[in-house]
């Protein structure tokens, strides 16, 4: 139990010792600069097929349900700090990394897959315009980090690089 806010636990607790400087909850009511607007594909008042952004689909501050911002270098950070025994003990890691009873594709807060020697653990999320993967291949060592700011393009990168990856092995 902590009296900090959601976000303030958040980063002070992950986001500052895995030093993950572009990641956090902003709100969508001010200038945040670099921040990438999410684009999806809408019927337009012509009927034709248009770009619209995701603004007032958005709450005004993300949670714990999703909402926040990210950039692949600070995914990596959060990889690193996480299997480095920075956030959490290596015990509590690995327990997050094994399936819950009667869920045997997802752990604690992490998707699980793979036999060993071939692992890998992540998570991934979406919005209407925007779309996020991150995959650890805990046996290889590698990580794929992918973002973007439009519909389901994370997942068809993540899955053509995953493939390439077992390919190497």
């Amino acid at each position: 139990m902590t009296k900090q806010s959601y976000h303030d636990y958040v980063r002070e607790n992950i986001a500052k010792p895995a030093e993950m400087i572009n990641t956090d909850c902003y709100p969508m009511d001010e200038a945040i600069e670099n921040l990438a607007l999410g684009y999806s594909k809408a019927r337009g008042a012509d009927g034709r097929m248009v770009w619209k952004n995701n603004l007032f689909k958005h709450t005004i501050k993300g949670g714990p349900a999703g909402g926040g911002y990210s950039t692949v270098e600070d995914l990596l950070r959060f990889d690193q700090a996480l299997r480095g025994g920075k956030l959490v003990s290596r015990e509590t890691t690995e327990k997050m990394w094994t399936a819950k009873p009667g869920s045997p594709d997802y752990g604690y807060g992490f998707g699980i897959s793979g036999k060993p020697g071939d692992r890998q653990v992540g998570h991934s999320g979406g919005f209407p315009g925007i779309s996020a993967n991150l995959a650890m291949f805990l046996d290889s060592g590698y990580t794929v980090a992918v973002l973007s700011n439009y519909d389901n393009g994370a997942s068809l990168v993540s899955e053509w690089i995953a493939e390439r990856l077992k390919q190497l092995q």
